[in-house]
């Protein structure tokens, strides 16, 4: 798990550091698709449960949204 967020800090870094970033396609893509199945497991769980801790798993397309408003 450590990894992840270390992983998510560093590409944090490096994107705003100023520099030119080149994200590959099959990179995009498979991220795109983990969101999709992150986003589709927790509606899932949240309504299997009936715990809205679950319904966090809209929080990366939530921020994905505020993104997108600010290009």
């Amino acid at each position: 798990m450590i990894k992840f967020i270390l992983l998510f800090i560093f590409s944090t870094l490096v994107i705003f550091a100023g520099e030119k970033v080149t994200i590959p396609a099959y990179a995009a893509l498979s991220a795109f698709l983990v969101l999709v199945g992150l986003f589709f497991w927790g509606i899932h769980k949240a309504v299997k449960t009936q715990k809205t801790i679950y319904a966090l798993a809209l929080l990366p397309f939530i921020l994905l949204l505020i993104w997108m408003f600010f290009i």
